[in-house]
């Protein structure tokens, strides 16, 4: 896989500006032959001129894409959209997050329970995310009223967290 921009220039994805500034000049003059230190010079003589204008111009690219304010959030969007067509859909809280919604709905036949079921982002095992009425009433309070509950895949290592919000019966509303 290729390497992000913020990789590139040795920086956090939430990295200010004033940051993103600094370290593209430090690499560039780590990078440029003219203006580096004897010891970087003597090692960068042995590679080839093509290796580094492409690392300048990586550099130079990178820093013109996180320059920019504009850029930069249609680029994070990219990312974010790249890493969700792999199976990684990161938030940052070390579990991959989704809802409920995103899940096939069905009653099962053994207990008369519904299910919700998902084809694991990861290895694509088909219905191997399960959950049921009875997990789902174990469910976490989360900060914004719903629930959340981890679920694992049961053909892979993957656990990921599943959002929700409770159901309310129309029956209830007539009391």
């Amino acid at each position: 896989m290729n390497k992000t921009h913020y990789e590139i220039l040795g920086v956090a994805s939430d990295a200010p500006l004033k940051s993103i500034r600094a370290a593209y000049h430090q690499n560039l003059l780590r990078t440029h032959p003219d203006k580096a230190g004897p010891s970087i010079a003597s090692a960068s003589a042995s590679t080839s001129a093509s290796t580094q204008h492409a690392s300048i111009t990586e550099l130079q690219e990178a820093y013109s894409i996180l320059g920019d304010e504009e850029k930069r959030k249609a680029y994070d969007e990219e990312l974010k959209s790249a890493f969700k067509k792999q199976g990684f859909n990161i938030t940052g809280a070390g579990l991959d997050f989704y809802t409920l919604s995103e899940f096939q709905e069905s009653e099962a036949l053994d207990t008369g329970e519904y299910e919700w079921s998902k084809d694991c982002p990861r290895c694509a095992s088909h219905r191997s995310i399960v959950l049921s009425e009875s997990d789902l009433e174990r469910g976490t309070p989360d900060d914004s009223g719903g629930y959340q509950i981890v679920a694992p895949c049961s053909a892979c290592s993957l656990w990921i967290t599943v959002l929700y919000e409770e159901e309310i019966d129309e029956d209830d509303d007539d009391m």
